[in-house]
């Protein structure tokens, strides 16, 4: 009998578990994916696990198809995975977890003490660690009992000539599980570079487990990775229409109309499909960033997500028969936009912008439907400069082109040296300023410092601020003092104007509408167009003109 849940290695029917009855139900299954959700800069030195629904774990590794294959299990339901070196728990970088940084006196080290035995299975492993006081292990394939947590190798050397046994640490790919703000550890995994530690929320199979990672709550299992040999790299292994059901919770309301909520289901299975391996080289499918595609784990509770998941499962957004790289952003705020002009890339035909009459009908519930900035020439000069682009002082913007669907395709600065500085796509005419969008005008007035001065309905000049000459190079020049008008009949002094003569700076309103880069379809427009009984395939068609959905 104790044996029992070892008879069930490396079975599809594990993972399964995982699926949603529907998608079960419509043979739907498919290989799990590996969200990663913190590697590179970000990997850690300890992660810590706590169930939210379901208890305790199982620990194992995948095989070459993704199958569970279990080693072990605890019935804590609070757990850190560590890498095998010293480290501590405390707070550190505002998270609370084990670092090599000391932060405590609470010191998991990476040496301990293996004692002589040689147990067939994980259930004698735990049973003579339980009686030695140690913990079970499982290095390169087979079980190991080991007792102790020292800092360094000559202290369990010395605890292990006492206890007949040797010293011994892992690997550089090692982790150790440990309960959450102690130096327990309860088990050991060693697996090399070919396998890593999954750890499988639940133990009893009775309730699908909901498991809580910094602040967010997931579905599936945890595999921990040391990529070569360093930090843990974690993800989220789960299946497909699961997180699918989770992007969709992020990002749209679950009030939202329910064909809205399966055009981004289908929007996000083809993003999800069309980037699968961008980060093969860290172990994982796909990051849970903007640089793939956003995930936090589930979103608000409430079946319509999954239900927007299981009645589009399966469908992509295709082209030509192929899939589509469905972009989304939030508002297009009357017009969606060419990939060309925003990124630059070559023309994609289903990326091409389309002119978008369906928001405007609920721009009372989008808040940035109509936005506004306000920049002074300073300001404009500091940004500019701050980039790196060695520029006089700004003294003019303009929008230099538009596109056929009304968003801002170039934008120019001219500063006190007469000098252009002309920017095109996302970069330099939204990003550079910080804007929401590409979608707005640009308007320039004056602040002065104790008057206001204006060019009068006869052309009489009664200000010198923002006057300036154009050389015959080209240049242009601030004109300030008593300047001189040059008339077909000789010179003509024109007295300096009334009034303060304190220069004044310009001043730039920038008024827009919507959010985001513009490209592919807007969640707001598809809002719009689900309100007006539009089907969640007449809203994919709309904004990736010529795709089909199957």
């Amino acid at each position: 009998m104790r044996q029992k849940w070892l008879t069930v290695l490396c079975t599809a029917a594990l993972l399964s578990a995982f699926l949603p009855p529907a998608a079960r139900a419509a043979g739907t299954e498919t290989v799990p994916v590996l969200v990663g959700l913190v590697y590179g800069s970000d990997a850690l030195d300890g992660a810590n696990l706590k169930n939210d629904a379901g208890s305790g774990y199982r620990f194992g590794y995948l095989d070459t198809d993704r199958n569970f294959c279990p080693v072990g299990e605890t019935r804590e339901t609070g757990v850190s995975v560590v890498k095998t070196q010293t480290v501590w728990y405390g707070t550190y970088n505002g998270y609370t977890s084990y670092s090599d940084a000391v932060t405590s006196d609470v010191c998991v080290g990476c040496w301990h003490v293996q004692l002589p035995l040689a147990p067939a299975t994980f259930e004698e492993a735990r049973a003579a660690a339980d009686a030695a006081g140690g913990f079970p292990a499982w290095i390169d394939g087979a079980y190991q009992v080991r007792t102790g947590a020292y800092a360094t190798r000559e202290e369990a050397q010395a605890a292990a000539d006492a206890a007949g046994g040797t010293a011994a640490g892992t690997s550089s790919y090692g982790v150790s599980v440990v309960k959450t703000g102690t130096a327990k550890i309860l088990f050991q995994f060693d697996g090399g570079a070919e396998r890593s530690l999954t750890v499988q929320p639940g133990t009893d199979g009775t309730t699908r487990p909901v498991t809580w990672f910094k602040g967010n709550r997931y579905y599936g299992a945890f595999q921990y990775r040391r990529v070569g040999g360093g930090d843990l790299t974690v993800s989220n292994l789960l299946p497909l229409e699961d997180y699918i059901n989770c992007v969709v919770s992020r990002e749209m309301s679950r009030s939202w109309p329910l064909e809205a909520l399966k055009a981004q289901a289908v929007c996000a299975r083809t993003y999800y499909e069309i980037n699968l391996g961008r980060h093969n080289a860290s172990g994982f499918d796909i990051c849970s960033t903007t640089h793939c595609q956003a995930y936090y784990g589930m979103g608000e509770t409430d079946s319509r997500t999954a239900q927007a998941a299981a009645e589009t499962a399966g469908l992509r957004v295709l082209y030509n028969g192929t899939p589509a790289q469905t972009y989304y952003f939030s508002s297009s705020g009357g017009g969606t936009e060419d990939v060309r002009n925003v990124w630059g890339s070559q023309s994609i035909p289903y990326l091409s912008g389309v002119a978008d009459p369906y928001e405007a009908a609920v721009s009372d519930k989008i808040s940035y439907w109509s936005w506004s900035e306000t920049f002074t020439a300073a300001q404009l000069t500091e940004k500019l400069q701050a980039k790196g682009y060695n520029c006089a002082s700004i003294v003019d913007f303009q929008i230099t082109a538009t596109t056929p669907t009304g968003n801002v395709k170039s934008i120019a600065f001219l500063d006190a040296n007469g000098k252009s500085w002309p920017f095109t796509k996302e970069g330099g005419v939204r990003n550079l300023l910080g804007l929401k969008s590409m979608r707005y005008t640009v308007s320039a007035s004056e602040k002065t410092s104790g008057g206001v001065y204006y060019t009068d309905g006869g052309g009489t000049l009664t200000s010198m601020s923002g006057v300036y000459a154009i050389g015959g190079s080209g240049a242009a020049a601030r004109i300030t003092g008593n300047p001189y008008v040059i008339t077909g009949s000789g010179t003509q002094f024109l007295p300096a104007p009334t009034g303060s003569t304190s220069a004044g700076e310009n001043v730039f309103t920038v008024t827009g509408s919507g959010w985001g880069h513009s490209v592919g379809m807007s969640q707001w427009g598809a809002y719009a167009m689900a309100q007006q009984g539009k089907t969640f395939e007449q809203i994919l068609t709309f904004y990736y003109p010529g795709t089909e959905i199957r």
